[in-house]
Order: C-alpha cells, then sequence, then structure tokens
C-alpha cells in the first residue's frame, strides 16, 4: 500500500483501490468521508457507489426502507394465504400468482435488507458465507419471478386461442412451476463459485462477484437476454395478440345497445388488465 496526505492506493489480488479521505467539520464535530474505488473491470458487487448522505436523509431512507421491506413481506404474505386458503380464488392462474408472491417474498427476505444495510454501511457486516448466498437469492427470486410472468403470459394467449382445448390443470401446472425453479436454481447457482466476500485495509468487508472479463461480460449478456429480452418479447406478442382477438370478437345474434356496451366495457377491461 503506498499512502501520500489524503490518498491510499492498496492492491488485493491484481485489485487496485484508491481510498481518497478527506475531514471537513459540521460546527458540531468533525466529518470525515471515505470514498473508494476500483481499477479492476472484473468485479462487481451487491451494492454500486457508496451513498454519501447527511443524517436526515439516512433516518428517511432507513425509515422508507423499512415500510417497503415490512409491506412487501407482510403483502406478499397476504397474497400466499388468501390463493392457498380461499375458496373463490381458485382460479386458473391460482398457482402461478402464488408462485409468483413467493419469488417476491423471497426478495423481501433475503436481498433487500442486506443490500439496503450493505450499501448505507459500504461494508458487509454479515459472515463471509452469507455475501454468496444473498447473491445467489437475488438472481433466483428475479427468474423466478420473471419465468412466472412469462408463463403466465403464454398460459393466457392459449386460452384466447384455444378456448375449446383442455385448460391447464393442477398437475400441469406443478410440472411448469417445478420447471420454473429448476432453471431459477441452475442460472442463478454460478454466484455460489463467483461471490466473494474480502477485507478491506480500512477494515470493512467487500461482497462482489470475482469474474475475469470475457467471462463477466459472456455471464451479462446471458442473464439480460434471457430475464429481460425473451421474455418481454414473448409477453409483448401473447398480449398483443389477446388484446386483437378481443377487441374484434363479437356476440352473436342482433345488436343490443345495451349488451354491447356491456360487452365492450368487459373487453377495455381486460385488455387494460393484461
Amino acid at each position: 500500500m503506498v499512502c501520500s496526505d489524503e490518498t491510499c492506493v492498496h492492491q488485493i489480488a491484481g485489485i487496485n483501490m484508491t481510498y481518497e479521505i478527506t475531514l471537513g467539520s459540521n460546527l458540531t464535530k468533525p466529518v470525515t468521508s471515505v470514498l473508494v474505488t476500483t481499477s479492476s473491470p472484473n468485479v462487481s458487487g451487491i451494492a454500486g457507489e457508496a451513498l454519501d448522505v447527511n443524517d436526515d436523509s439516512t433516518v428517511g431512507l432507513i425509515v422508507l426502507f423499512s415500510f417497503t421491506t415490512i409491506f412487501s413481506i407482510i403483502g406478499n404474505g397476504f397474497v400466499i394465504l388468501v390463493f392457498a386458503r380461499g375458496r373463490r380464488s381458485r382460479t386458473d392462474l391460482r398457482p402461478f400468482l402464488i408462485n409468483l408472491a413467493v419469488s417476491d417474498l423471497i426478495m423481501a427476505l433475503f436481498c433487500m435488507p442486506f443490500t439496503f444495510i450493505y450499501t448505507m454501511l459500504h461494508s458487509w457486516i454479515f459472515s463471509k458465507p452469507m455475501c454468496p448466498i444473498v447473491l445467489f437469492f437475488q438472481l433466483f427470486s428475479v427468474t423466478g419471478s420473471v419465468f412466472t410472468n412469462m408463463a403466465i403470459g403464454i398460459d393466457r394467449f392459449l386460452a384466447v386461442m384455444f378456448p375449446l382445448r383442455s385448460r391447464l390443470t393442477k398437475q400441469r401446472a406443478k410440472y411448469v412451476i417445478l420447471g420454473i425453479w429448476v432453471s431459477s436454481t441452475a442460472i442463478s447457482s454460478v454466484q455460489f463459485v463467483v461471490g466473494r466476500a474480502v477485507e478491506r485495509p480500512d477494515g470493512g468487508i467487500e461482497c462482489y462477484e470475482d469474474w475475469n472479463p470475457t467471462q463477466r461480460k459472456i455471464y451479462t449478456i446471458f442473464i439480460f437476454v434471457l430475464t429481460y429480452v425473451i421474455p418481454l418479447l414473448i409477453l409483448s406478442v401473447t398480449y398483443s395478440i389477446i388484446g386483437i382477438l378481443l377487441w374484434k370478437r363479437t356476440s352473436p345474434g342482433n345488436k343490443d345497445r345495451v349488451r354491447d356496451m356491456h360487452q365492450l366495457r368487459s373487453k377495455r377491461k381486460v385488455i387494460y388488465c393484461h
């Protein structure tokens, strides 16, 4: 490590870290801010750049993020309970809606609190094995949610395009959901290999993904295409076709103003919901 009066450069495992230390005062006590930058293109962590906020902003963020996490846990818990126990909610989409709530609940439990604390404290205060576990659940919950939404879109498309064919049975839905979580696990398990928690020279711990440049680029493109581009294309096509078919569909028989207006409102409601 090489230090001057205001800057220290430290090298760990081929990663050049620069620490710029500045001192100031706020009339009551000195303030020290530390900015950590890395020159390695191979490292990506849970959080981005350190937040530079005052005490009031910190309290506001803590309150806001705490309420968001609590409401997310309670809300998704109620969704799971209602769809699992409620008799009136037993629709064809019930398994997928429960699955969607489970993936959001995983995000609220295993990702949001850890990410927020790491971002605010600029250091990983949990055990080192928890670093790759949290990285795994971050991607695991996102892929599970995306794949579930994609399955819902395809199911609605088939129901509208082929209304007389057999619908998705409970047994088939279980296989689809099993495939969703197996795929999410396979995609996310790489985090157990690349996830690292390394101690910094200032005593803090950095949680990041350790890649070489080529592997990181390939994996990033792969995740982007699999969890964004492909689902976006599939959902755009399926819901566009659903909207067009429902808008063109008319009721048989003579025209009736009241009936036709009611059908038009129903079409708008269905299209807007999709």
